[in-house]
């Protein structure tokens, strides 16, 4: 009977410890669901907006209030070879009520932002860019990806160039006469990586060789004839003081050791190679890679030349008289070279002034014999030059050794 009892009992307790248990649950389910229901959880997120224990109206003003912050902060910008395009941050839509519903109490949900299609297109084509050229939905995806996550960008366009159009081609080539020791560089390849500084004196200096100047300024020559009608940029270039054999006028570049360098800059996102192979007397340069967004075409103006003068030297060892050409003398030259930008469309974007190359004539230097009774060493203005006025100045005189004095472009009478 005892034991009956206190079975009862026993399941009496259960029964009431397992109600009020469940009474406690279903009290505070009731009290979240519809007391709490609008306040999202600790760890609620929207994009990079903290909404943890706000109502719905709280964090819909929060998620206002950041998103004109950016509005009124932010900068997007397109680069595409020194030109940038703004996109406006008026240009985004950011859906907040629709972020909201898809929102996860405690969890982060991303987000949702559109940027305005056609005037994506615009800033696009307004820096040369065209939509065959460039996935303008890849840049589409990642602006919005920038505007949701309320940052600033800077996007280069170069990284969204279609793939169909990024197969490599040859680009460009230069020609020059074959030199002895440039057989000797071991290598035929040489590639430029995305933001890689290449200098000429370095690469010799990797090669181990002893290569004189005249050598390493018909290779550099060659390399900068290459890339002129390209993007790359020249960080470092110098002339001579006459023009080498075998150089182009306008295009060398002349290197020297511990003096001289050619130094150059690849500014693209892509890698760029140097191919360069003997053919008989001459040395060919080809530049390999996937085709600039841009095209470039090259033009000089007409060369200025600037004639010499001559210089008059008197000798004991001629006879009265007696004329002798100690040096023939040498035009000078001015070469300005330019370059030409185009877009896609072959439409004229700028035109560039690349470089003004002078090179100063050679004077002639003629020997006369003494003459009885004349001043032999008495200065003589020289009669006024026909050279272009554009020549950069110069001295009035060039005087060379003693009894020595400069004359025109005529020769004086005897």
């Amino acid at each position: 009977m005892r034991q009956t009892v206190s079975l009862k009992l026993f399941f009496t307790l259960l029964l009431t410890v397992s109600y009020l248990l469940t009474t406690t649950k279903v009290a505070t389910w009731a009290y979240e669901s519809f007391i709490s229901h609008d306040t999202f959880a600790e760890g609620t997120m929207i994009g990079p907006v903290d909404l943890s224990n706000r109502s719905r109206e709280e964090a819909y003003e929060r998620m206002n209030e950041k998103v004109t912050e950016w509005k009124q902060s932010a900068t997007i910008k397109l680069v595409l070879e020194k030109k940038e395009a703004t996109v406006q941050t008026d240009y985004f839509s950011f859906h907040i009520e629709e972020s909201m519903k898809q929102a996860v109490s405690g969890k982060r949900t991303p987000l949702l932002v559109s940027v305005d299609g056609q005037a994506l297109q615009d800033a696009i084509s307004s820096i040369g860019a065209s939509s065959d050229w460039i996935d303008v939905e890849k840049v589409k995806n990642q602006l919005e990806q920038t505007a949701a996550s309320l940052t600033s960008a800077q996007l280069s366009l170069q990284q969204y160039v279609r793939e169909d159009m990024q197969q490599e081609t040859v680009l460009s080539q230069a020609t020059i006469p074959s030199h002895e020791e440039l057989r000797a560089i071991s290598q035929t390849t040489m590639t430029i990586e995305p933001k890689q500084v290449f200098s000429v004196l370095d690469f010799f200096k990797k090669q181990g060789l002893g290569i004189s100047k005249e050598a390493m300024t018909l290779f550099a020559s060659a390399l900068y004839e290459t890339i002129i009608p390209t993007n790359f940029e020249i960080v470092e270039r110098h002339t001579s003081a006459v023009l080498p054999n075998g150089v182009k006028a306008g295009f060398e570049a002349a290197v020297e050791q511990n003096k001289k360098d050619f130094i150059f800059f690849n500014p693209n996102d892509r890698a760029y190679t140097f191919e360069w192979k003997m053919e008989g007397d001459r040395m060919q340069v080809t530049l390999i890679g996937p085709p600039f967004i841009y095209q470039y075409a090259l033009k000089t103006d007409p060369i200025e030349y600037y004639d010499p003068k001559t210089i008059v030297q008197y000798s004991a060892l001629l006879k009265p008289n007696e004329k002798r050409m100690k040096e023939e003398g040498k035009k000078g030259m001015l070469i300005r070279l330019y370059k030409e930008v185009y877009d896609r469309n072959r439409t004229l974007v700028e035109t560039v002034l690349v470089s003004e190359d002078f090179y100063p004539p050679v004077h002639r230097v003629e020997l006369r014999g003494l003459q009885a009774g004349v001043n032999n060493g008495a200065s003589e203005m020289p009669p006024p030059s026909d050279t272009p006025s554009e020549q950069p100045p110069q001295q009035d005189d060039i005087w060379g050794n003693e009894n020595e004095q400069i004359k025109g472009n005529e020769d004086e009478t005897s």
